[in-house]
């Protein structure tokens, strides 16, 4: 049988045109499978971090300026930021936690302190300090007495960007004077005034400080706007049962768009934390 030129150029016609055919499925059917498996897993993480994680809005201005820096002291209502709350990870000193059952809807705050530390707000110089004595670094003396074994500079917690990644606003106006100390009025009031017919455990430093021991079970826990927020200091020391869980993520701007966008940039530092290792 003879062929024409014409039977070659037909016959490398229709194999290109299979050849453009099969690579065209190949790649349409490979790319829906990466969008699909993309979304599959998306879908997975998602699920998961919803079942691990809640969402709450943030209202008031006790969280200044960590969270709703732009609203006003006096605006109880308004919320500019939202916040996922990790509800199975272990709870520590300096994370932000959702508290329930404290007053008539949750509260979020800092953890400062946690239990069998010793506590206590005063001033030095111009500022006021959070003093925090771990629970590690008490012990007892010859005479069977509490003694630290840390002095009151070192008890000093610094609480700003360059060391712990945080500002707090103090109430310059609210002081108690006893002795040659000056206490924040509000801790001093809460746990300090009646420490003799107290219940709680008390510590007195060698320089004459007075702190007071969480107990057992209980976190001490403070807004970063301490000039406004009410927090253990009116509620007094706040049971771990009644923490909902620790913020992982901030969103400052609750939109849906923004939500998606938190959970995204969060699983993607996930993943690089991972491959740095």
């Amino acid at each position: 049988m003879k062929y024409s030129d014409d039977n070659f150029v037909s016959y490398n016609k229709k194999k290109k045109e299979e050849t453009k055919s099969i690579a065209w499925y190949l790649t349409t059917h490979i790319t829906l499978y990466v969008i699909l498996l993309f979304f599959l897993v998306f879908f997975a993480w998602y699920t998961y971090f919803i079942v691990t994680h809640r969402y709450y809005i943030v209202y008031g201005p006790s969280m200044k300026p960590t969270l709703n820096a732009q609203i006003s002291d006096h605006d109880e209502n308004s919320a500019m930021d939202a916040v996922y709350v990790n509800l199975y990870g272990k709870i520590e000193v300096g994370d932000i936690v959702v508290i329930n059952n404290i007053s008539s809807s949750s509260i979020i705050k800092r953890v400062v302190a946690e239990s069998g530390d010793y506590v206590t707000i005063a001033k030095s110089g111009e500022d006021f300090y959070l003093y925090r004595i771990p629970a590690s670094m008490m012990a007892l003396n010859l005479e069977g007495e509490k003694e630290s074994l840390i002095s009151d500079s070192d008890a000093m917690v610094v609480e700003n960007k360059n060391s712990s990644g945080y500002d707090v606003v103090w109430d310059e106006t609210s002081i108690q004077y006893d002795g040659d100390k000056i206490y924040e009025y509000k801790f001093y009031e809460k746990f300090l005034l009646n420490m003799t017919n107290s219940n709680f455990d008390y510590y007195i430093s060698d320089d004459g400080l007075k702190y007071v021991c969480v107990p057992e079970g209980y976190t001490l826990c403070l807004g970063d706007n301490r000039a406004v927020s009410a927090d253990s200091r009116r509620y007094g020391f706040m049971s771990y049962d009644n923490i909902v869980g620790y913020v992982e993520l901030f969103v400052y701007d609750y939109s849906f768009g923004n939500r998606v966008l938190e959970v995204i940039k969060f699983y993607y530092s996930q993943v690089e934390d991972f491959f740095a290792r």
